[in-house]
This record gives C-alpha cells, sequence and structure tokens, in this order.
C-alpha cells in the first residue's frame, strides 16, 4: 500500500473484510456460551460503539453529471487528466499525456455517437474508415482505401487489445510517444476489428474464480453450524444443552435494538453520536487559530486552527501537523499551500507543498465545510537543535504569487502565518554523507579546533540578479566543544577583493555546544536586490574559519592559506549582462 497514490482508498474494503473476519470469529466459540445474557450484552455493545462511524456526514461537492460527455468536458475545464488527476496510469511505454484533446473524439462522445476514435487527419481518404459497429471494448471499421496505409486510433496500447483485418490477426505497432494503437491495413476493402482480449493472467484468474465457486458452494452446503453442540468435557459437568434457554430471543433483541438506534437517532439528524462542527468552526482541531488569506477579486480563505500532536522532535526525524481551512467565498482559481519549518522565516529546515490542499482542489472546496490537510514534514538531516518555527501560506502556482494575510481590522500584515514552534532534537544517530545531499565534497579539517569541512551543496552556479543564491556548508565536530568561535563565508571578485562577507556561528549554533561526531548543516542565502556594484562574472567564494585568529585548516602552510577556496557562482546582472561564456 506505500507504493498506492491514495491507499485510504482500500480501507472501505479492508474494513468489510475485517467485519466479516470479526464475525467468523464468532463461530470458534463454543455453542453453550451463547446462551447467557453476558455475551449478548456484549455483542450489542460493540454494535452499540460501532454506530457512529456507520454513518458519517456525506461529502458532497458539486462536481457535475457523470455522463460521458459531461466528465470530458469536466476533464477540460480542471487539471485531471484521464484516469487521475496527474495521468500516471498509462501503457508501459507511453513517455507522455497527450496535450490537446482530439476535437473528432470530443464531438462524438459529446454527441449521439458512435465514438470515433479514428485519426482522421492521417487517412488516405477522408471516406477511407467507416464505423460499422462499437462497444466499450471493440470497434469494427469497414475500410475502403486507395493504397496501403497506417490506420490510427486514440486508443491506448494496454495488454489484451488485438487487431484482425478480414479475420486475420495482424501486429498493433504502439505509436510513440503517446502509446496509441496503429496498424498496416493493405489497399482494398478491408473489415477491420479492433477488440479487448484476455491475457494469460487474466485467463487463469478466470479459471481459478470459476474452479473456485463450486468449491465455496460444497464447502457452505456441508460444513456444520456453528451453534451446533460440539463436544466437550464440560458438557458432563454443565446441564443438557436442550435445558439451557435459546440465544435466539437475545440476539433478536440486540439487532432490533441496532435497527431502532439506526432509524431513529443515527440516520435523521446530528446528535450526541456524531461529531459535526457547525459551518466556520472546527472543533476537532487540537489548537484554534484563525487568520484569513485574501485573493482581491478571487476570493478568501480562513485558516480555523491546527493538530500538532509532536512538539519536540528530532533532527532528521519528520512530524504530523493538520490544518482545517473554510473557504470564506467561492474561490475562482486553484491555490496551492505550503508549509515551512523555518529559522528564521528565510531559512527553512524541512517543508511540504500540497496542489490540492485537502487533496481537493480549491475551487471545489464547499462554504459550509472545512477541509482537512495534514502534512509530513521532513527535517533535513544536520539540523541544529533549536526552537524552530511553522510558516504556512496559500499562494498561486499559476501566477506566482502569495494571497495576502489581513488581521483582525482588515489590514493586510503579510503573506503568510507563523503559528506555532518545533523544539529541535540531537539525532540519536548522526547521518550518513550520502543523506546531506552535498553537491561537492572537500572534506578540509581544521585540527587546531577540532572541527572538519565536509563540503557543501550549491544548486545553482548561476544566479541572475536581482535575486538569491542559496549555498549550504556542512560541518562535522571532531571532539566535544571544538576551539572555533565563528566562521566567515566570503564572496570575492576576480581581482581578490571581498564582495560579500557573512559571520557568526553556524545556524547561530555556538561551536562550544557541539558535541563529537556532531554534523551541523550550515545554509546562507546571498541576496542583491540592487546589485550596482555586481557585473555578469563569475565571482569565487570560501569560507574562513576563526577562534581568535584565522584557524590554518590541516596541509596549509601558513595564515595566509587560512582561507579556504571552495568554489566559483556566476552572477547574471541584468543592466550589464552580457555573453554567456563558460
Amino acid at each position: 500500500m506505500a507504493y498506492l497514490q491514495f491507499p485510504w482508498r482500500l480501507l472501505g474494503p479492508a474494513n468489510l473484510m475485517l467485519a466479516l473476519c470479526a464475525a467468523g470469529s464468532a463461530a470458534l466459540l463454543p455453542a453453550w456460551r451463547w446462551r447467557g445474557p453476558v455475551l449478548a450484552a456484549a455483542l450489542g455493545a460493540v454494535l452499540a460503539l460501532a454506530l457512529p462511524v456507520l454513518y458519517p456526514p456525506m461529502w458532497t461537492p458539486d462536481f457535475g453529471g457523470t455522463a460521458p460527455g459531461d466528465m470530458v468536458q469536466w476533464e477540460m475545464r480542471s487539471l485531471a487528466l484521464g484516469t487521475t488527476s496527474t495521468g500516471d496510469f498509462l501503457p508501459k511505454g507511453s513517455a507522455r499525456v497527450p496535450m490537446y484533446p482530439q476535437s473528432s473524439v470530443v464531438e462524438s462522445i459529446i454527441g449521439p455517437g458512435p465514438v470515433d476514435r479514428v485519426n482522421r487527419a492521417s487517412l488516405p481518404d477522408d471516406d477511407a474508415v467507416e464505423i460499422t459497429e462499437q462497444g466499450a471494448l471493440y470497434d469494427r471499421l469497414a475500410v475502403s482505401a486507395p493504397r496501403e496505409f497506417v490506420l490510427r486510433l486514440y486508443t491506448f496500447d494496454f495488454p489484451g487489445w488485438r487487431a484482425y483485418v478480414d479475420g486475420e490477426q495482424v501486429e498493433i505497432e504502439k505509436a510513440s510517444p503517446e502509446g496509441f494503437i496503429t496498424l498496416r491495413v493493405p489497399q482494398g476493402q478491408h473489415e477491420v476489428l479492433v477488440r479487448f482480449e484476455d491475457t494469460p493472467p487474466r485467463t487463469a484468474g478466470w479459471i481459478i474464480s470459476a474452479a473456485s465457486l463450486p468449491v465455496l458452494i460444497a464447502a457452505l452446503i456441508l460444513m456444520p453450524s456453528p451453534l451446533s453442540p460440539l463436544p466437550s468435557p464440560l458438557s458432563i459437568l454443565q446441564s443438557p444443552l436442550s435445558s439451557l434457554p435459546s440465544p435466539l430471543p437475545w440476539l433478536a433483541g440486540v439487532l432490533l435494538l441496532f435497527a431502532l438506534l439506526k432509524s431513529w437517532i443515527i440516520d435523521p439528524h446530528d446528535n450526541w453520536l456524531r461529531y459535526t462542527s457547525p459551518p466556520g468552526q472546527a472543533w476537532a482541531a487540537q489548537h484554534q487559530q484563525r487568520a484569513t488569506f485574501y485573493d482581491q477579486d478571487e476570493g478568501q480563505v480562513e485558516l480555523l486552527g491546527y493538530d500538532l500532536p509532536r512538539q519536540r522532535v528530532r533532527s532528521g526525524g519528520e512530524f504530523t501537523v493538520r490544518l482545517y481551512w473554510h473557504a470564506l467565498t467561492p474561490l475562482g482559481s486553484n491555490y496551492q499551500s505550503f508549509l515551512h519549518l523555518a529559522h528564521p522565516l528565510h531559512l527553512v529546515w524541512g517543508q511540504e507543498d500540497h496542489l490540492n490542499p485537502g487533496d481537493l482542489p480549491t475551487k471545489r472546496w464547499p462554504l459550509d465545510k472545512y477541509v482537512w490537510d495534514e502534512y509530513e514534514i521532513e527535517i533535513l538531516p544536520g539540523t541544529p537543535p533549536g526552537e524552530y518555527v511553522l510558516n504556512v501560506g496559500l499562494y498561486s502556482g499559476a501566477d506566482g504569487y502569495r494571497l495576502t494575510r489581513h488581521d483582525e481590522r482588515g489590514q493586510p500584515v503579510g503573506d503568510s502565518l507563523v503559528f506555532a514552534s518545533v523544539e529541535i532534537l540531537r539525532p540519536l544517530r548522526q547521518p550518513e554523507i550520502a543523506d546531506l545531499g552535498m553537491t561537492h565534497q572537500v572534506t578540509v579539517t581544521f585540527p587546531e579546533a577540532g572541527v572538519t569541512l565536509l563540503g557543501y551543496d550549491q544548486p545553482y552556479p548561476k544566479v541572475k540578479l536581482p535575486g538569491a543564491w542559496p549555498v549550504t556548508l556542512f560541518w562535522r565536530a571532531d571532539r566535544d566543544q571544538p576551539a572555533a568561535r565563528s566562521r566567515d563565508l566570503v564572496i570575492l571578485d576576480q581581482d581578490g577583493n571581498q564582495v560579500w562577507r557573512v559571520s557568526g556561528a553556524p545556524a547561530n549554533y555556538a561551536f562550544e555546544m557541539w558535541q563529537a561526531g556532531e554534523i551541523v548543516r550550515d545554509p546562507f542565502l546571498f541576496t542583491a536586490a540592487s546589485p550596482v556594484s555586481l557585473v555578469t562574472a563569475k565571482y569565487p567564494f570560501g569560507v574562513t574559519l576563526f577562534a581568535d585568529d584565522p584557524l590554518v585548516p590541516q596541509g596549509a602552510d601558513g595564515a595566509d592559506e587560512a582561507f579556504v577556496r571552495l568554489g566559483r557562482v556566476k552572477f547574471r546582472v541584468k543592466e550589464n549582462e552580457g555573453p554567456d561564456e563558460e
């Protein structure tokens, strides 16, 4: 189930099978135990406790009609392509989902039919192919061709499709890149049949099912009744079973009570057995948190609350956050959501974005219900211990902007909300080097300080300014309480002059707090909103480690080699951008 996109879809069938197993386990009890009121009362208690979850409130978003034409039109208006919203169920060998709908297919589906799956643009003659008979799993065509040609169908070549020309099977060639069915038809008049048939695994399944059915019927007929008396040593000490009261009245009473509760209490209206929040509230939320996000004329979304089961998590681990959203007005766009574990806000130590918050496009959000949106935040390995904040917001991925958050007076106060804090603890085991995500491994040791620079991550070797350039260093403590005091990340120009410098402890995590073997992630974000002193060129960057004086790495001869040159970044400045030379 871990490989399925929506594994909770199997909870219904799984619960049904569990119910059958639970009922079948009653046959393991001796028959005489069913004749007492205690067991019948216990059975009634089980049924009564199950009542609240048997009839949950229905989710009734209006997706429109379900006729084939309605579904095709909705698919063309939405992001849902084919069998799923991402079109991931395609036959093997298909490189991509077709980008544009075929007008002839769409018109025939919306119209009275039949569905025209023929690629008529590839025919030698407009009237070369006529649909004579059609079903969901086959197409029978009359072909009259002046020459041999390749017949192309807008049908995916899943295993099981077969093609016949005048009753003789011909080979199907899968068209690239979509994976549609194509076959060669000779010159002249022919009957072409394309039909979906069984494959060997499907045939084996039919045989197994056919053989199992009579065995099941025979087992049901020959199986003894589960309530029939079973030989037991206790029968010597007990009264004859025939003298005990029948269990049927107790069972009938329990079932009658069950039916009355269902009909009179559960179905008609909400009550103490059903937990339903009024519109605009989320009673189920662990913490109440009100915040309103605006998108000018497109709509308003309110955050009602959140669940944060764990507020202390180890570095490299993960934790769950649940948000409760509520659409205040009909939403004209599909928004995405983000949740960042940050400190400070521009440095992210774990995040998760949702294409459809609550697994439902925001255009479909109801106005009288809240949307339950769950996140699994993975903390980056090497994150130092300390207090971090959770920052949430909504944005339009299509247009590239965030929704504005307003306060109680309706004034804009930002484009996100910090709503909780999480304490990150040291991991029980330090991460492996391969798990850090470094793009460059350098391993520079400072023996005097007891610190090793393992490498750095530079995801963007070229950056267009104004903009931002992220880079992350990775350190390891070789002993407890290393002697270093700060590190400086420096960007130089081509003449060796300093362009930018940032000093301090890595991620504001003092060296004297480090423990031997601890790995520390050290992120930076260079921003240049008005790069007046920069030109389009490649700039070297490196790091210097300090105690009271610069520390010399192992293998260096003098203090002039305390600067460890790491790499280069190319800044492309819009005002004076030159040719892109390597």
